[in-house]
């Protein structure tokens, strides 16, 4: 039993430094990755995040109202230039500056009682933009539209 909880404590260790050095990776993530979470979702952008508030807290999470402008969509109904709300749950504790910048963000929509739709990130899906990810979307993008047409 100890050799078991001794074996399962070595190999976090071995693969934890790996994540934390894939997440500071430009390339990563693969478009495999990036792949399986456009198809999970109803919006797919590249955006530039105006303003974000903490709304609720619910034990050690924190809710985010986010205000973002469009600067490229990938998926869904935003243009150029949209601007819109979205909301992500987080743990307590990040800073308003981990709400800020140019994000790509991947957006469950869901349509509420009053028929307002309500935008939330993908758990986990939020990256940083860079060139090599817009890429890899654009890529996903025009193949899937060449799906549409045939």
């Amino acid at each position: 039993m100890v050799d078991n909880i001794l074996l399962k404590a070595c190999l976090v260790l071995l693969v934890l430094p790996a994540c934390v050095f894939a997440q500071d990776d430009d390339k990563w993530p693969p478009l495999s990755y990036l792949r399986a979470d456009y198809r999970s979702v109803s919006i797919v952008a590249h955006v530039r995040i105006e303003d974000a508030e903490i709304t609720n807290r619910v034990g050690g999470y924190e809710n985010w109202k986010i205000n973002a402008v469009v600067l490229e969509s990938f998926k869904g109904k935003f243009k150029k230039g949209d601007v819109f709300t979205y909301f992500h749950g987080a743990e307590a504790g990040f800073k308003r500056e981990y709400f800020s910048g140019e994000k790509i963000v991947f957006l469950l929509a869901e349509r509420r009682e009053d028929g307002a739709i309500h935008y939330a990130v993908l758990e986990n899906s939020t990256l940083p933009a860079n060139a090599d990810r817009i890429n890899k979307l654009r890529r996903i993008k025009k193949s899937s539209s060449r799906k549409r047409r045939a």
